[in-house]
């Protein structure tokens, strides 16, 4: 969909896509920004001697970026097992068997993605941070933007996380992700 339907959709009275979706929308744009930022030094004349960092600098970036939109769609997709698990029949003793295991599993995937949004993420920082020191300093600010879209993408997947962990009774599971 477009930004502008997403946006639209995140706001309208329905729970999805809500925040680890507009978290990886965000972590995404902050990948973008950076990548895009290396686009504007290499093959400059100006910035010829940056040529090889950019090319070395350019190709995670990039990768993040693409790794992160899929995460927008398999975010809102883990939140609406988990809700379809809720809506589950609940009358017999195996039923509330099923629906309790299919409302854990939803659990599980909604802690899953935004953690794996979260990883993601911190695959660009060496990669920005290199960025400030080599690439075009006239957009600076581009990349400033692009570290705080990481940095909120990021925050906002941890917060998305710790939500879900607290329902999960697998005591296995929840000390792996802690």
């Amino acid at each position: 969909m477009s930004v502008r339907d997403f946006i639209e959709l995140t706001g309208a009275r329905t729970s999805a896509p809500g925040g680890g979706s507009a978290s990886a929308l965000i972590a995404g744009l902050g990948a973008a920004l950076g990548a895009m930022v290396g686009w504007m030094t290499y093959g400059k004349r100006k910035f010829e001697d940056k040529d090889a960092a950019m090319r070395r600098l350019i190709p995670p970036l990039d990768e993040a970026m693409r790794k992160l939109i899929p995460m927008i769609d398999a975010d809102t997709n883990a939140f609406n097992d988990y809700m379809d698990a809720i809506g589950m029949p609940k009358d017999t003793d195996e039923q509330k068997k099923a629906r309790s295991a299919a409302m854990q599993a939803g659990l599980k995937k909604a802690v899953d993605v935004p953690l794996g949004t979260m990883r993601i993420v911190d695959s660009c920082w060496e990669s920005m941070e290199e960025m400030a020191a080599e690439g075009n300093l006239n957009s600076k600010s581009d990349l400033e933007v692009g570290a705080k879209a990481l940095e909120t993408g990021c925050w906002g997947a941890y917060k998305n996380v710790m939500i879900n962990l607290g329902s999960i009774t697998d005591e296995d599971f929840t000390l792996r992700i802690t």
